[in-house]
């Protein structure tokens, strides 16, 4: 297998041919020497490569860790593509006639050929140490966050000091010298997961947005390529972060900055895996360099400024934002159901020169995430995006939605081989698939149903868990991850493998997610079916739903583990409340029905107006009859508490005289108290048709017609509920003939039994929010920000959420980090900067959810 790959060599001798053949495309230079004595070559690729410094630039460095062999194979695969397409891709040379392309296709030659020729899992260089061991971890050699270590033997040994090495030294001198770089990228192995570079504080920085995007985008090439799909995961706050890493450097200059780990191995089978990596990387490498234009540190585009959601509601958002006023500029709109999502043409949903855009057609109680940037049409440039916008739509007229959270002794994993089961649960992670230390895993999540009604009838529902580490997953196609709901009655004890392992499964959700397509750092959503949904809704009767998620459960030859690790949003190594698992549930109940019978009817002709009879048609003359009805409102129930899901009048005709060609409609129309005359009905204010015409034939075939409210009109009506009691409506006749003479239709008896009706179906459910906190401040409590409010004094109020944002003021719950969700009046920002500006809005809420308009502070302005 080893030989396979290229040696150093090798990989120098190919670059140089390549700078001899094609001498205005290739340069390579000598930025250092090693400790053994080798030379570091970077090499610049792009048209007329003289001018390489005066066009931004791309980044790549590979192999700064000796065993991982992607870097130089991905270089050299990249290089050679460039070769063979650069006579014909327009694409390519369109990127290569105003970008330049930086590689150090190896950045540890010493290394990397100790990792070729006697240790294959050596890591460092070949620095000698005080103690006689050998090497330093490159990647933690770098200035940014530097932890000094005289560990020397540790595999992660950070040097004597920054920069100590031939290696990173050349590293830096080169960057520091090519002030045109906008994009860094350093590629490692393994885990299929592109991690931004952070800022060192557990706050998002104004570039968060950029380096996130241009992950998703590779991510994106990626997943069209070869179905595999790779994670976004920018860390954990800054304990938990690496020290001294090459990416926080080129950071720290101004460039956006990514490692790349690629593969579920450091030094894969070359046929089967390595090369299909290699192969999957290179569009992602086209992406980023097309974007590389867009970041030039003098790029005089600004980043979109407050974009926010103006409204929102169940099936439409309205966006926002701010801009400079400038004929050659317009606007870029993306829309994502992930946080984490892409931004590509197959996603964008508006380009637009104005300064406002409507999003329709959208899906109720759902969560959509947008993305913005600014294009200058002359200068084919784009700016960087704006700060991301995140809303959940509005449930459905006659929907509720709840999303409910496991509690910390509900969730947890139970090994085969581990001892202390019952200690996983509210701790750590869960562990899922199978290990040759702890055996098969299995991981379990259960929810209180309490806060859902148990005559809900639920409509939708999904659950999402949060990966947070697939190094260990070290096979791409062996094994899949599914979820099962559990009937937990045959599990007496939760923290028994083999009671988890044989409780009965009464339904699996959704697909299972095949080894290929796990993400760190992206929610893996499972979609409940029908079937399962029915499963669900007998659950509501116990008032609570186990989940058990599975792996694999046998190891391929050569392989240790095949275990996934998902975040529980509980413990010291979680991510907190953001990361909790979630099982969002949509729902409607029982819906009550109101039948109202019509309480005043006539007929307005042209020469008199008859009460009590409903005529519709033409007169002798030719003169249309109009046909008018009145239904008094007053009795209808508390119309702040209920919503009418559907209305529709019935008629009945009782007597037609027609040769059919008539037709009959219904109007709403603007109250008249009924002091009508022919004149006033002709001149009728229309406010809405109701439902949709019917002819003689309809007539003839059924008597009975239904005239059904469409969502405008059934809240047109409840407006005149309000103001006037009373809902006004007309019965005209339509004909396609030029004359029409004694022609009509009675909709009413003489006795007034049969009158019309109009029949309502609704359900209790607020149509408006509570209100808002009160008193929302904040103060400094042992080195941490805690947020105080007082929750109001309100029948309807079910709690609050806490929101933080860096840049904004939340528009929504989902417009930034979720910090709180419950009833108390107080929380913290475990992590928060006490010194960095921000906003923290509070939400309150009820149980559609409605949630009133943000309170907000803004801190360290």
């Amino acid at each position: 297998m080893r030989q396979q790959y290229t040696s150093y060599d090798e990989c120098v001798a190919f670059f140089k041919k390549a700078q001899q053949s094609h001498p205005n495309l290739f340069q390579v230079e000598n930025i250092g020497t090693t400790w053994e004595e080798r030379e570091i070559i970077a090499v610049s690729i792009t048209k007329n490569v003289s001018n390489a410094a005066q066009k931004p630039a791309l980044f790549y460095t590979g192999t700064i860790h000796a065993r991982e062999w992607i870097g130089i194979e991905l270089s050299l695969s990249f290089a050679k593509y460039i070769l063979e397409h650069i006579e014909y891709d327009p694409q390519l040379n369109t990127i290569l006639d105003k970008t330049t392309l930086y590689m150090v296709p190896c950045a540890n030659p010493d290394g990397f050929e100790y990792s070729r020729n006697h240790f294959s899992f050596w890591r460092k260089n070949r620095r000698k140490n005080p103690d006689g061991s050998f090497g330093v971890d490159l990647n933690r050699n770098f200035n940014i966050g530097y932890a000094p270590s005289k560990n020397y033997t540790s595999n992660v040994y950070s040097g004597p000091e920054p920069f100590s090495e031939p290696e990173t030294s050349a590293l830096r001198d080169f960057f520091l010298a090519h002030n045109n770089i906008t994009i860094a990228l350093d590629y490692h192995s393994q885990g299929n997961v592109f991690f931004p570079a952070h800022n060192f504080i557990h706050e998002d920085a104004e570039d968060a947005v950029d380096l996130n995007l241009l992950a998703s985008n590779m991510a994106e090439e990626i997943r069209k390529e070869s179905g595999r799909e790779y994670g976004v995961h920018m860390g954990k706050p800054p304990v938990h972060l690496i020290s001294g890493s090459g990416r926080e450097f080129y950071y720290s200059q101004g460039s956006l900055a990514l490692v790349v780990e690629v593969g579920s191995r450091n030094i894969s089978d070359y046929i089967e895996h390595m090369s299909e990596n290699i192969k999957e990387n290179i569009p992602a490498l086209m992406m980023a360099l097309s974007e590389v234009n867009n970041y030039t540190h003098n790029n005089t585009l600004e980043r979109v400024k407050d974009f926010t959601a103006l409204s929102v509601g169940a099936k439409e958002v309205e966006l926002t934002w701010d801009y400079i006023n400038d004929d050659t500029i317009y606007f870029e709109i993306y829309r994502s159901t992930k946080k984490k999502g892409y931004a590509q043409a197959s996603n964008r949903i508006g380009m637009t020169k104005l300064k406002t855009y409507t999003d329709s057609n959208l899906k109720s109680a759902t969560n959509y995430y947008y993305y913005i940037r600014a294009v200058c049409k002359d200068k084919s440039t784009k700016s960087p995006f704006g700060q991301i916008v995140g809303v959940r739509t509005q449930p459905a007229e006659s929907m509720f939605s709840k999303i409910l959270y496991p509690v910390a002794d509900k969730i947890g994993y139970v090994g085969e081989r581990t001892k202390k089961n019952s200690e996983h649960y509210g701790n750590n992670s869960l562990f899922v698939g199978v290990s040759k230390t702890r055996g098969e895993c299995l991981g379990v999540c259960g929810f209180s149903l309490k806060t859902i009604p148990e005559n809900a009838i639920i409509t939708e529902a999904k659950i999402s868990f949060y990966p947070m580490n697939r190094v260990s997953v070290q096979v791409e196609r062996y094994g899949e991850w599914r979820v099962g709901q559990m009937d937990e009655r045959t599990v007496d004890n939760f923290a028994s493998f083999d009671e988890v392992k044989n409780a009965k499964i009464l339904s699996y959700i959704d697909r299972p997610t095949e080894a290929a397509q796990l993400s760190q750092g992206i929610w893996r959503t499972y979609k409940f079916a029908a079937q399962e949904i029915a499963v669900l809704q007998k659950s509501l009767k116990r008032r609570e739903a186990y989940f058990r998620m599975e792996g694999p459960s046998s190891l391929p030859l050569d392989r240790a583990s095949q275990l996934m690790q998902w975040d529980i949003g509980y413990g010291k190594f979680s991510g907190g409340l953001t990361y909790r698992p979630k099982l969002d549930i949509s729902y409607t109940i029982d819906e009550a029905k109101l039948d109202l019978q019509s309480t005043h009817e006539l007929t307005v002709k042209k020469d008199k107006v008859e009460e009590a009879t409903l005529l519709a048609g033409f007169d002798k003359n030719g003169h249309k009859e109009y046909a008018c009805i009145e239904f008094d409102l007053t009795n209808l129930p508390d119309m702040e508490n209920i919503v009418i899901s559907n209305a529709y009048i019935e008629l009945e005709a009782l007597m037609i005289k027609s040769k059919g060609s008539l037709r009959f409609h219904i109007e709403m129309i603007v109250p008249c108290s009924f002091d009508v005359n022919y004149e006033k009905i002709q001149n009728r204010q229309i406010i809405e048709r109701i439902g949709y015409d019917v002819s003689i034939s309809d007539l003839e075939e059924s008597s009975k017609q239904r005239f059904v409210f469409d969502r405008y009109a059934i809240n047109e009506m409840l407006e005149l509920a309000q103001v006037h009691k009373k809902a006004f409506f007309v019965i005209s006749a339509t004909t396609h003939k030029d004359k029409t003479k004694n022609e009509r239709v009675s909709w009413i008896d003489s006795k007034r039994i049969k009158r019309p009706s109009l029949t309502l179906h609704y359900i209790k459910k607020r149509r408006f929010s509570p209100e808002q906190v009160q008193n929302f401040h904040y103060k400094i409590e042992n080195g941490i920000i805690k947020l105080e409010w007082e929750n109001p004094n309100d029948d309807s109020f079910q709690g609050v959420i806490v929101v933080k944002n860096p840049f904004k003021v939340p528009c929504s719950p989902y417009d930034g980090q979720k910090l709180y969700g419950g009833s108390d009046n107080y929380t913290y920002d475990n992590f928060g900067d006490v010194e960095i500006h921000k906003y923290y809005a509070v939400f309150s809420y009820d149980d559609v959810p409605n949630f009133s308009e943000p309170n907000y502070i803004e801190i360290n302005e």
